[in-house]
């Protein structure tokens, strides 16, 4: 039975330092195909240079590109990390040059074009480090940020397949209502399909329990951490008052041998610490990625499914989890923080306690990565569960 299909173009624009990223965007929008193409009606197309451009000429080779790929791509994608890119005769780069054709339809019509700029923010290697290119990035970060603009940043490519993953499945849970909408289905989509085994076969429900599960052990880990660090600093403020005892008793210069000890103390502290994050950091790391995993592929599937009460109270359910974790993540890098600068100050005493002081201090920051990679991903979890209240509420009614 011949059925129809939408095809929503996705153009992507980036100067050549992200070559990974469009590799890796090419990779999400064909498994987004395999989820939507059936139940939906819906495809993706990607739409770059390198597979829609064909040898000719022009003023130059973002003339050509620009004659040969239409613009009327549903949605724009730029990514950007250290390089500008090369001038045309038209614009600072070609990159430039494609988001300002972009910005000018979403201009005229909001609703022509969804734009969506990401910025890598990842230390660049001395030799891909050229200041004047990477100056022209900031600037235009800035400029667009002025301009309204919401880019997003991300650490590795990992974070950005996760970030385009829910922000694709947002653009689509917008538009499927719409649609819908305007030419609502006269039978529901076939829901059958070949079978297979394997993770994939995970349905809605499981996968919500899946991320449900990572979910609570990342605040159990949080919770850990916390009070660890509450138990560092407790005995932070017991070595310095063993330390002020000393000064106290001591009727001449304090006994170097005495202080020593103390320090020592100190810095045993520090590094059984250090080891106790060493342990639940790699814990944090991994049930976070099964959990945005689960989670991902669960927005995903989400699009498929009608309203209804049931799927009401799943929505609500995963909403109150990833907000309490949203919570936590949040509440917990205030103290994480206050140590690590603690830490940091302390006086720079013996070799030993410098040692266990730059530890603590690392592996403080490596949590803190951790932690603002988080806040990042569940924040937006929070804005897909969202967003699937809002395009089920915009639904037809099926009856």
């Amino acid at each position: 039975m011949a059925r129809h299909e939408h095809v929503l173009s996705v153009f992507v624009a980036s100067p050549s330092d992200v070559a990974d990223e469009r590799s890796r965007l090419e990779d999400v929008i064909r498994e987004l195909n395999t989820t939507w193409s059936r139940e939906l009606g819906l495809r993706l197309e990607l739409v770059r240079w390198e597979t829609h451009a064909y040898p000719d000429f022009g003023d130059d080779a973002q003339a050509v590109i620009n004659n040969q790929i239409p613009d009327d791509f549903d949605i724009f994608i730029g990514i950007m990390w250290c390089r500008y890119g090369t001038p045309t005769t038209r614009a600072e780069s070609g990159t430039f040059e494609e988001f300002k054709r972009a910005k000018a339809r979403h201009d005229a019509d909001p609703k022509s074009v969804g734009v969506m700029v990401y910025f890598k923010d990842e230390p660049v290697p001395p030799s891909k480090l050229d200041t004047e290119q990477l100056a022209a990035v900031a600037s235009f970060r800035k400029s667009i940020g002025n301009e309204g603009a919401l880019y997003w940043m991300f650490k590795d490519i990992d974070e950005f397949e996760k970030l385009l993953r829910m922000h694709l499945t947002r653009r689509v849970q917008a538009w499927r209502p719409q649609e819908q909408l305007a030419s609502p289905p006269t039978s529901p989509p076939p829901s059958a399909k070949p079978a297979s085994t394997g993770e994939d076969d995970l349905g809605l429900i499981d996968l919500i329990e899946v991320f449900e599960d990572e979910f609570a052990e990342l605040v159990d880990i949080a919770t850990r951490i916390t009070h660890a660090t509450e138990d560092v600093g407790k005995k932070m403020v017991e070595r310095t008052d063993e330390t002020n005892a000393l000064k106290i008793a001591s009727v001449g210069p304090v006994n170097r041998q005495a202080a020593k000890k103390v320090i020592s103390k100190a810095a045993r502290d520090m590094d059984q610490f250090v080891q106790r994050m060493d342990a639940e950091i790699p814990l944090f790391a991994a049930h976070l990625e099964n959990g945005m995993n689960a989670f991902i592929h669960a927005a995903e599937l989400s699009v498929e499914f009608q309203s209804g009460e049931d799927d009401a109270g799943e929505v609500q359910q995963a909403l109150d989890g990833i907000t309490t974790l949203h919570t936590t993540l949040c509440e917990i890098e205030a103290p994480i923080s206050a140590l690590q600068s603690a830490v940091s100050t302390l006086p720079r005493m013996t070799l030993e306690l410098n040692r266990s002081k730059r530890r603590v201090v690392d592996v403080l920051q490596r949590f803190i990565d951790q932690l603002h990679k988080a806040q990042n991903l569940t924040r937006e979890a929070e804005a897909v569960v969202k967003a699937v209240v809002n395009a089920q509420s915009l639904q037809p009614d099926s009856n």
